[in-house]
């Protein structure tokens, strides 16, 4: 991890232990910058490497420059808010049906805004 500043750590991507009324599992944290343009904060909490929640998504255990799949759609029927990508080794490469300005492009996933992680750690 990195430390800035004496702010705090700063990280790509952070593992969250979930318990939904006894259904437990885990999910990656992380932020999308395609969905962070759609408005909001594009921060995401996809549920990883469990059979006890489903849509769930293969991670392969990096946090800080992770590979999950398959890939990632919000907004499906939305066509104001669309954004889907593949993020592969911490790069997510945005999909030509993206509504955004990012479709066609690969984007470096930024850094988990401080207070998300520090309501974690």
């Amino acid at each position: 991890y990195c430390h800035r500043e004496n702010k705090g750590y700063l990280m790509k991507s952070l593992l969250v232990n979930v318990d939904d009324h006894g259904i437990k599992y885990q999910c990656l944290a992380f932020v999308c910058p395609g969905c962070a343009l759609n408005g909001g904060t594009g921060l995401h909490m996809l549920p990883v490497n469990t059979d006890q929640k489903s849509p769930a998504w293969d991670w392969d255990g990096n946090t800080e420059a992770p590979t999950i799949s398959p890939s990632i759609l919000t907004g499906k029927d939305d066509d104001a808010h669309r954004c889907h990508s593949f993020l592969t080794a911490g790069v997510f490469n945005f999909l030509d049906d993206c509504v955004h300005d990012l479709k066609g492009q690969s984007v470096q996933m930024p850094d988990l805004p401080e207070w998300f992680i520090e309501e974690r750690t």
